[in-house]
Parts: structure tokens; C-alpha cells; sequence
């Protein structure tokens, strides 16, 4: 009876994450297809709505074309746990979990997005793909809760305050993220313009996500972007986990 429990709960957390995995893929597709150099308060409401997603009452207390966030979560079974506020129930269970199961081919990973309208227009635009794993980072005693994955800026006013992507239209890079918050991410930052290639930073695989052996590789996860990357950087490998 106990081994068609686990088999029970292995089938459920497998296929939820299949099915997670190609609603993402939808929403990538629906991002390929839109003119983020033109796009205004319609088209990202439609695609952020269609896709599961909605306006929040940050920092607007209502949302309008003329200032609205709209975000997206896509997540698996163990992540929706702790975004639902249940995780207490769990205690020390929870890392655990984010660390054993993927040695049974069960991962955890979200897809999340935020886009920012002003005056009509698509503002800014942050977009993540992240595997969720617990890791022991340098010489601590505990491990952390630390994000692998790709994400992807997009901006529409390159004379912001705070000059997003290196003051470049395209850059790619590794980000390790903060001694106290750690990750490990390929980061695409690209101007919302006809000239950048921002179909080409939304070429994302995620099948790897599901993969029952090992984690997504960089090269895997953003072929484009890590191409791109690699190019500038006279070839870095494939992105894996601990290069």
C-alpha cells in the first residue's frame, strides 16, 4: 500500500509538472509573437490574462492604460505549496523535499513575469524560468533555496534614472546574484525596440524541466541567448549547473 502511495504521488507530481511546463510553453510562444516595440496596455493585458495571469494593486491602486503591473506565476506542485501559504505545514520538510526529489526526476521550478504599463505603453518587462533546487552555498552549515535558471529585461526608455543593460541595447550575462540571496542565471537585458532581438531572447526550451536525469544547461534552457553569450565570451561551455 505504501509503494502505491509513492507511485501515486511520484505520477501526480510528474504530470502536473508536464502540464505546468506547457502552459509556460504557450506563454513563451505568445511572447515570440508580440511587437514589444509597439506594444501597449491591450496586447499585455491580453497575453498576461490568457495565460493565467493578472493585474496587481501595486503601485496603482487601480489599473489603467495609464500605469497597471500585470504579473504571471506558472508553478509546480512544491512551489505552489509555499506560494498558497500552506508551506508552514511542512516545516523543515519542505527543503528537504526541494532536495530529494529531483533525484526521483521530480523538479521544482516556476515561470513568473511582470510587465509594467505606463501611458498606454509596455514600460518594462521582467520574465524568469527558474529550477528551484537546495544547495549548500560556500562554507555554510545549511543549505539555501537557490534559483538556476534564465530571465529576461526588457526595457522601453533607455534614458532611465537607472541606465538598464550597460547602457547597450542587448547584453547578456551570468548573474550569481547576492552573498545573502544566491542564484545562478543566464540574464538577457534587450531595449523594446525594431532593432533588437527580443523573439530571439524568448527562444526557450523547457522540456528540460522535466528531464528525469539532470538539471537544464544554460545552452538547453536559452540556445539563443547562451549562443550569443558564448559568442562574446570566445566560448563558456554549456551553462552547466556548476560551471
Amino acid at each position: 500500500m505504501l509503494l502505491v502511495a509513492i507511485a501515486g504521488s511520484w505520477l501526480f507530481l510528474y504530470f502536473d509538472s508536464v502540464y505546468q511546463r506547457r502552459r509556460a510553453e504557450a506563454f513563451f510562444a505568445d511572447l515570440r509573437a508580440l511587437d514589444f516595440s509597439t506594444a501597449g496596455f491591450p496586447e499585455v493585458r491580453d497575453i498576461i490574462v490568457r495565460n493565467g495571469g493578472r493585474a496587481t494593486e501595486r503601485p496603482w491602486p487601480t489599473c489603467t492604460p495609464e500605469g497597471c503591473v500585470f504579473e504571471l506565476w506558472i508553478v509546480t506542485g512544491l512551489p505552489r505549496i509555499e506560494r498558497s501559504g500552506a508551506a508552514g505545514f511542512l516545516g523543515d520538510e519542505a527543503l528537504f523535499l526541494y532536495d530529494a526529489l529531483p533525484y526521483i526526476g521530480v523538479r521544482s521550478w516556476v515561470v513568473t513575469a511582470i510587465f509594467e504599463v505606463r501611458n498606454g505603453k509596455l514600460q518594462r518587462s521582467q520574465t524568469a524560468a527558474w529550477e528551484i533546487r537546495a544547495e549548500r552555498q560556500d562554507s555554510r552549515e545549511y543549505k539555501d533555496m537557490v534559483p538556476y535558471g534564465y530571465e529576461v529585461e526588457t526595457w522601453r526608455d533607455s534614458a532611465d534614472s537607472f541606465p538598464p543593460c550597460h547602457n547597450e541595447g542587448y547584453y547578456v550575462f551570468i548573474d550569481h546574484g547576492l552573498k545573502k540571496i544566491p542564484k545562478n542565471e543566464l540574464h538577457t537585458c534587450v531595449m523594446q525596440s525594431a532593432e533588437m532581438p527580443t523573439k530571439r531572447v524568448f527562444d526557450v526550451n523547457l522540456h528540460c524541466f522535466n528531464s528525469l536525469f539532470r538539471s537544464c544547461r544554460f545552452d538547453e534552457l536559452a540556445p539563443s541567448a547562451w549562443a550569443d553569450y558564448s559568442a562574446k565570451n570566445a566560448g563558456a561551455g554549456t551553462g552547466g549547473p556548476h560551471e
